[in-house]
């Protein structure tokens, strides 16, 4: 019976030190969800900016930038923080500026945003 107890703690003691050095090995769940976000992030903006040089549907590109804003949010690096929030000052700008149908100031302001997540993303890729 005392042999049967001391096995059956070894192997409990086994299964969580098997565990738990797995999920030390592990690569960050986070991270993955940070890079996603600012590759899809930049992805909807250079959409944006294709279907705006073609001559697209306003509401296709208001759509798009709409989607960039919603991926950015998972964006989350503490050294690029305050540069995401004026970045999305400006993509809410080119938003408005191409529903007014002011197409010249949104497409500047859409290139802009698009420059600024790209040097977040680089910053970030420097650190990870």
């Amino acid at each position: 019976m005392n042999s049967i107890k001391k096995g059956s703690i070894s192997l409990v003691m086994a299964a969580v030190l098997v565990s738990a050095s797995a999920t030390a090995l592990a690569k960050p769940a986070g991270q993955e969800v940070v890079t996603s976000a600012i590759e899809n992030t930049i992805s909807s903006l250079e959409s944006a900016l294709s279907l705006l040089e073609k001559g697209g549907d306003n509401d296709a590109v208001i759509k798009a930038i709409a989607n960039a804003r919603q991926q950015q949010k998972e964006f989350r690096f503490e050294v690029t923080e305050r540069q995401r929030e004026r970045t999305v000052n400006i993509l809410k700008r080119a938003g408005s500026e191409i529903k007014n149908g002011n197409m010249q100031p949104g497409e500047q302001s859409l290139r802009e945003a698009l420059a600024s997540f790209k040097e977040m993303k680089a910053i970030y890729d420097k650190t990870h």
